[in-house]
């Protein structure tokens, strides 16, 4: 389904076809819950707040505007439901020695979460629950979901350089946990 279908079944939605809200259910459910377990690290908080987004997205349908990609739109209600989420859980980011994540060169870091195993995969998994929920948010969309820095700015609300700082940023601290696990 293209953009222009999101904007089809959006309008059919508001007209009253409440039936035509399982097509954008069923599009964009598996990769809200991606980002969403993501960031709270348990599957079934994650499909309560999945639900919850998907409650909330439906309420508040009439406000989308296309200013962003519907996609975008939805990841942004996720995020924010699961923020809220994890701060009435009072989680904290594992602290990472910032100036030895610098030392980590660019190209070690590639190659660190280049490396695709079976094992890699499970370290890389374990390591984005030690990322604060920003940086998880940002790897996730970007590596995973593989939306654009500009998508990824309006999702986190701030600005494309902040994005690009954070994903360099990020990078390097998920290779610093993934060699510290080993």
């Amino acid at each position: 389904m293209a953009k222009t279908d999101d904007a089809r079944v959006i309008q059919q939605v508001v007209g009253g076809d409440v039936n035509a809200f399982a097509h954008l259910l069923e599009r964009y459910e598996a990769k809200v819950y991606g980002l969403v377990v993501r960031l709270v690290g348990n599957e079934a908080e994650a499909e309560d707040l999945v639900q919850e987004t998907f409650v909330q997205a439906y309420t508040r349908l009439s406000t989308y505007r296309e200013e962003a990609d519907f996609g975008s739109w939805l990841y942004r209600i996720a995020y924010n439901a699961a923020l809220m989420h994890l701060r009435r859980q009072r989680t904290v980011a594992l602290p990472i020695d910032e100036r030895l994540a610098e030392s980590i060169t660019d190209e070690e870091a590639d190659r660190t979460l280049n490396e695709v195993t079976e094992s890699r995969i499970a370290q890389l998994e374990e390591a984005l629950t030690h990322l604060a929920p920003d940086d998880r948010t940002a790897i996730t969309l970007f590596y995973l979901e593989e939306r654009s820095t500009r998508e990824i700015a309006y999702v986190l609300g701030t600005t494309v350089t902040n994005v690009t700082t954070r994903l360099y940023r990020a990078r390097k601290r998920l290779s610093l946990l993934i060699k510290n696990a080993q």
